[in-house]
């Protein structure tokens, strides 16, 4: 369940590339200004971006001064309609992994995002105060106790963990963890919630799961 940012100002764009990635299986989050994008990533860290080069209020290869400035592994793909030789040259001189011009095909698209992917190996560790997730290891911490999880509580976690600073809705929990986008009865997300609260709860974990009535669940 990749997370990818993509930075796109033109609506049409963006829309072919949300749902390029979500029918790779992974997660989008769009934004249409280099600020905006800015933000998010301090909060929140992606495994990838896509980054226009030619955005209203700043360039892009400024947002990727930014991120290179960040973190050095991330993989950043340029997306842009500049292409002659030259404007390659600078966007990968400037920490870029690859180069798309527009128009690009979808499948184009989804290959080179999946083979980005496939290169960063899946070893991160995700920590919210005392509770950590380590990915390579595939465990959990909290307050220092190693804490046994079923696959489905790892993945709820994982991904709340993820969008920490944002409400993740049962429709995106149901799609990325069961793998449908019919939800239906709601009562195993519930009990899954209410495992994962209570396991919390005995390991004396700081964070809290917190329900946002009718929509979905935040971590804080």
């Amino acid at each position: 369940m990749a997370v990818i940012y993509y930075v796109e100002d033109d609506q049409a764009i963006g829309y072919i590339i949300e749902k390029t990635i979500e029918h790779a299986g992974l997660i989008g989050k769009g934004f249409a200004k280099g600020d905006e994008f800015i933000q998010a990533f301090r909060k929140t860290k992606p495994d990838m971006v896509l980054l226009d080069i030619m955005l209203p209020d700043m360039s892009g290869l400024d947002v990727l001064k930014f991120i290179r400035t960040q973190d050095q592994n991330i993989p950043v793909m340029m997306i842009s309609a500049l292409q002659t030789e030259m404007d390659k040259v600078i966007a990968l001189d400037h920490g870029a992994d690859d180069y798309l011009t527009k128009p690009f095909g979808v499948l184009e698209l989804a290959s080179r995002i999946m083979s980005k992917l496939r290169r960063v190996s899946d070893d991160r560790i995700y920590q919210i105060s005392n509770v950590i997730l380590d990915e390579k290891k595939h465990t959990c911490t909290m307050n220092g106790q190693d804490v046994y999880l079923t696959n489905k509580e790892y993945a709820i976690l994982k991904l709340l963990m993820k969008f920490k600073d944002s409400v993740v809705t049962k429709e995106t929990i149901f799609k990325h963890v069961w793998e449908t986008d019919f939800i239906g009865e709601t009562r195993t997300l519930d009990m899954h919630i209410k495992s994962l609260r209570s396991k919390m709860k005995l390991s004396e974990a700081t964070p809290e799961i917190k329900t946002i009535r009718g929509i979905g669940y935040q971590i804080e």
